[in-house]
């Protein structure tokens, strides 16, 4: 009689265990995956909206009203340009985009406060703690004076 080999049975357990293993990882190794990737799409749009928060505070503190200002026509190019910014960057802005551009006056200097807002859907749902919408704002001083 002929002894059979013993490293069969071993090589497919060691199959059946590598596919248990493997099964049992996948889920946490997808899940880890997928929550990279929503922070990454997270902070890209973060980066978008305060760049047009930037952007706008530079445009609109640029304009000059004349001798009686109101800050209309400052707050008008800033909410313009922060929508031109946004529109570029990809971000659909036509419904739930909240933009407030605020000209006021500090300690006798006049300043201009740009606020974005844009909504935010998460691509997962795996992280919770998201918000629904994320916000940008910058504050820079205007050309603008009054003495």
């Amino acid at each position: 009689m002929s002894a059979r080999p013993l490293t069969a049975p071993r090589r497919r357990t060691r199959r059946a265990a590598a596919a248990v293993e493997f099964a049992l990882t996948l889920p946490f190794m997808l899940s880890v995956a997928l929550g990279i990737i929503e922070l990454s799409l997270l902070q890209s749009r973060m980066y978008v909206i305060s760049r047009a928060a930037r952007d706008a505070c530079r445009v609109g503190s640029g304009v000059l009203e004349g001798t009686v200002p109101t800050g209309d026509l400052i707050e008008a190019a800033a909410v313009s340009h922060a929508r031109f910014v946004l529109d570029t960057a990809g971000v659909d802005c036509h419904t739930g985009c909240d933009i407030r551009a605020d000209w006021f006056e500090q300690d006798g200097w006049r300043m201009l406060r740009v606020d974005v807002g844009v909504p935010y859907t998460p691509f997962t749902g795996l992280l919770p703690m998201i918000p629904a919408t994320t916000t940008g704002e910058f504050v820079m001083l205007t050309q603008q004076q009054v003495f």
